[in-house]
This record gives C-alpha cells, sequence and structure tokens, in this order.
C-alpha cells in the first residue's frame, strides 16, 4: 500500500532548498555578467538555461518533495514556453515593463523560435540536479514507499 508523505515531511531540508535556488541565482547573474565573453549560441541563448533551472528550484523550495518534481519542471518549463510566445504580445504597458533590465530578465524583449531548446535544456539540467541532490539526501528509495 502507498502512503504519501505530508507537507510537513519534505524529502530534502528546505534550508538546502533554499540553498540551491540561491546558487541558481547566482549562475543566472554570472551568466548575465560574462554573457558578452561567451560563444555566440550561448550569448544569445543560453540564458534559458538557468533561468529555467532558476524556476524549477524556486519552487521546489515550496514543494521539496521528490513527487513533486516533475510536476514542478514540466510547469516551469511550459510557463517558460508561455512566456516566449507572449512576447509576441505587445501592449504598451508592457513594452515598458519589458524596457527595463529587470522586466526584460524576467519577462524577456521579443520572440524568438530559437529560446525553446534551451528551455527544454533547463527543465532536463533542473530535474537532473534536483534528482541527483534528492538522491544524495535521502537515499534511492522509490516515490511514496515506506
Amino acid at each position: 500500500m502507498l502512503k504519501f508523505k505530508t507537507l510537513s515531511n519534505p524529502d530534502i531540508n528546505r534550508i538546502l532548498a533554499i540553498g540551491i535556488c540561491t546558487a541558481a541565482v547566482m549562475v543566472c547573474l554570472a551568466y548575465a555578467n560574462f554573457r558578452d565573453q561567451l560563444p555566440n549560441w550561448w550569448r544569445w541563448h543560453g540564458g534559458g538555461i538557468p533561468y529555467v533551472v532558476f524556476w524549477i528550484t524556486f519552487w521546489f523550495v515550496f514543494f521539496p518533495f521528490r513527487r513533486c518534481l516533475i510536476p514542478i519542471c514540466l510547469f516551469a518549463v511550459s510557463m517558460t514556453c508561455f512566456l516566449e510566445f507572449a512576447q509576441l504580445w505587445k501592449p504598451d504597458w508592457l513594452v515598458q515593463i519589458r524596457a527595463t533590465r529587470f522586466g526584460a530578465a524576467l519577462l524577456g524583449s521579443g520572440f524568438v523560435w530559437s529560446d525553446f531548446p534551451p528551455y527544454l535544456l533547463g527543465g532536463i539540467v533542473g530535474y537532473c540536479l534536483l534528482k541527483i541532490v534528492i538522491f544524495a539526501v535521502s537515499g534511492p528509495k522509490s516515490c511514496g514507499k515506506k
């Protein structure tokens, strides 16, 4: 019989999840700082990878359970793809937000088809990263079983 863990019994400590999310933020900031020195593909499209990893680790802070990992990754990739398509919508107020550095970093500034593969890759990297952390912390137990 399957017994699911309660919300008070996460698979990893929330402090560790916050640390992982903080590391993802640092990678995003490092990418933004050094992107001009990167090869062309990484300069123009590589930022999607740490962006998606950040969102995966962000949501994992709130839901640090192995059973939530795939839904979190699917949600982060889906929302990132949605935001990419939303860049085709250009009302004046949204254009003004996207014109700021923070707005462009969070919402993007222009639709590009070639941004989708890095988003998918970011989802895979985020999944693998958290899967490794969960395995290292709580061992190879199967999802939800005691």
